[in-house]
């Protein structure tokens, strides 16, 4: 075995949902990062973490989604023979707060290791491996997040008749706003936010929500800023089930309309939000007016971000 490798790899957080698209598209954005160290040690095997730090490492309860996306894609390529893989885990997304943060994790894991082993693998490898890895947290695999951190952009990801993982990033530029409100962190949050909602909805419904959430795909694709906002504007499934948990949804939704944004969501389970916006300054703008005309925001952080890149080697 060749001395010690390392490799170093940013992922950043991202959006699920976008109102109508659940399970379905999510978007990577600048709002914050996680950063994933791999080195190859003498051993047998093993995934193991060597350090969990950042401004949130104490609140991720460890660095479990991680390993387990790393084990998940030892798994699938054949293992590791002589070797152990070692992590290192910077925590730069705060978790609980639908921001994708053990998502970005696990993308950053596989990624980190996929090059540090020089592993022959496709995205949709990827994604599946981080996806499963994902569940340490969330208690079921979502593939959502983990594409978009992964892939960057617009992701995209379905399954098909038999189960298996599609996933497509559409690039584009876009601008947001993100509201991420003060609050307690509960490791099992996205599993009681799945919970709330309806265990059946009428067809109508269900087909709306398809259509709106295949046209957020095509305004990315298309550059249609607007006809983005309008879809993010149309859930009657999800949002309306979780709107209530929200803490200030109603004013915050209220006070960036009034201010312009062309569409606001609750970001992934919650509790955060998301708005876009027609471009940088006004996305500042939007950023500004929630915390000067919404008095019942306790921010953690109201931020102006943009459209991110997928995970990289930095």
């Amino acid at each position: 075995m060749a001395a010690a490798r390392r490799v170093r790899v940013r992922a950043y957080s991202s959006s699920a949902n976008l109102g109508p698209g659940f399970d379905a598209l999510a978007v990577a954005h600048t709002a914050f990062y996680d950063e994933v160290e791999a080195r190859l040690e003498p051993g047998n095997g093993m995934v193991l973490v060597e350090a969990v730090y950042g401004p949130f490492a104490s609140e991720a309860g460890g660095a479990a989604t991680a390993v387990k996306a790393v084990e998940e894609l030892l798994r699938i390529t054949g293992g590791l023979e002589g070797s152990d893989v070692v992590l290192r885990v910077y925590k730069g997304v705060p978790p609980g707060k639908g921001l994708g943060s053990s998502g970005a994790s696990a993308a950053a894991a596989v990624k980190a290791v996929a090059l540090l082993l020089e592993l022959d693998v496709d995205d949709t490898t990827l994604v599946e491996a981080a996806g499963r890895g994902e569940a340490a947290a969330a208690g079921q695999p979502h593939y959502d997040n983990v594409a978009a951190s992964l892939l960057g952009g617009l992701a995209v990801v379905a399954p098909d008749a038999e189960g298996r993982i599609y996933t497509l990033s559409i690039p584009f530029k876009a601008y947001f706003t993100v509201y991420v409100p003060r609050g307690g962190v509960s490791r099992f949050k996205t599993k009681v936010m799945r919970e709330v909602l309806p265990a059946s909805v009428s067809l109508h419904a269900a087909a709306r929500n398809g259509a709106r959430a295949a046209m957020i795909a095509a305004a990315a694709a298309a550059g249609r800023l607007d006809v983005i906002g309008a879809m993010m504007l149309s859930d009657e499934i999800v949002e309306p089930a979780r709107s209530k948990f929200v803490p200030c949804y109603s004013e915050a939704r209220r006070v960036l309309l009034d201010a312009g944004a062309l569409g606001v969501s609750i970001s992934g389970a919650g509790p955060s939000l998301i708005a876009l916006a027609r471009g940088r300054e006004h996305a500042e703008a939007l950023a500004e007016e929630l915390v000067r005309r919404c008095h019942c925001c306790d921010p953690e952080t109201v931020k102006a971000v943009e459209t991110a890149p997928g995970a990289s080697r930095v």
